[in-house]
């Protein structure tokens, strides 16, 4: 059942940016003009993993708070599995992320303190591969990284502890979602 409604909101989803795409379509070149960024490519960048998104498109995911919050009202209709902020840890960083059926590790390198291994594990669904990670901070930026396949079930990634990416993950106060 919740399948069901999982997909249905997929559905309307992609049936309500297809609607803005022919708008997009009708006002070709409007966007560019004033500096508008494109709901089909704001979807675009959000689904499918090999886009390049425009520089338009990351400075207003940076910097313009609609575009922040209409992006993350698009995560949460198209991400499988969202990672809310963490309850706030007693002390020192974060050992783990987990949500219903998604579980994310952190461990630092032995053979480097400057890095840490991310261990990605899809509890619930195994046949699930998700393609992309995004960390939403509470200003609203967004940081987003490819993924590799996964290895028998789990997605390890070597960050070094400094990255952006490193530092959002292991922030208690930003949303994962993995797409």
């Amino acid at each position: 059942m919740a399948e069901q409604a999982g997909t249905t909101k997929q559905h309307f989803t992609q049936a309500a940016f297809d609607a803005l795409l022919t708008t997009d379509r009708l006002m070709a070149g409007t966007a560019a003009d004033t500096g508008l960024v494109s709901p089909t490519e704001m979807y675009a960048y959000a689904v499918d993993a090999s886009h390049q998104p425009s520089p338009g498109l990351l400075d207003a995911l940076n910097t313009q708070a609609p575009v922040q919050a209409s992006f993350r009202r698009l995560l949460n209709n198209t991400a499988r599995y969202h990672l809310p902020q963490v309850a706030a840890a007693s002390s020192g960083d974060i050992e783990q992320r987990e949500s219903e059926g998604c579980k994310i590790a952190f461990r630092p390198s032995r053979a480097n303190a400057a890095q840490i291994y991310v261990i990605i594990e899809c509890i619930g669904d195994t046949s699930f591969n998700p393609a992309v990670l995004f960390v939403c901070a509470v200003d609203g930026t967004t940081n987003r990284m490819e993924l590799p396949v996964a290895q028998n079930g789990r997605i390890q990634l070597l960050l070094e502890r400094e990255s952006d990416m490193a530092k959002g993950l292991l922030d208690i106060k930003t949303e994962v979602y993995l797409k």
